[in-house]
C-alpha cells in the first residue's frame, strides 16, 4: 500500500519565515514552529506524493541527501501535532521504534 500524507490546511494560520515556518491551530489554540525540513514536508505533502517522492524533492531543494527516514519522522511529529488530514495515513517505520529510527 502506498502512503501519500496530506497536510491539513482548515482552521490554521501560517506564517513563513526565512528557515521556519509557524502554523496556529484556530481549532485548538496551539502554535508550531516547523523547521525547514519539516516546513517543507508538511508543504509537500499534498495528498498526491509518496514519502519516497517527498524525500526526493526535500534533496533537490536541500541539497543534501534525505531518507525516507527522515520524512517518516515528520509526518509522524506533524500526524502527532494534528496537522495531517487523518485519512486513514499510517505512520510506517518498517518494523522499527521510532527511537531505533532516530538512531539511523
Amino acid at each position: 500500500m502506498q502512503n501519500y500524507p496530506k497536510s491539513r490546511q482548515s482552521n490554521l494560520v501560517v506564517q513563513d519565515f526565512e528557515n521556519e515556518v509557524l502554523i496556529y491551530d484556530l481549532s485548538s489554540n496551539k502554535a508550531f514552529c516547523l523547521n525547514e525540513t519539516s516546513a517543507l514536508v508538511w508543504q509537500y505533502s499534498d495528498g498526491t506524493k509518496s514519502v519516497s517522492e517527498i524525500a526526493e524533492l526535500l534533496s533537490r531543494k536541500l541539497k543534501i541527501l534525505v531518507s525516507e527516514e527522515v520524512v517518516w519522522l515528520a509526518l509522524d511529529q506533524l500526524k502527532k501535532d494534528g496537522l495531517l488530514e487523518d485519512e486513514g495515513f499510517e505512520i510506517d517505520f518498517n518494523g522499527l521504534t521510532r527511537r531505533q529510527v532516530i538512531r539511523k
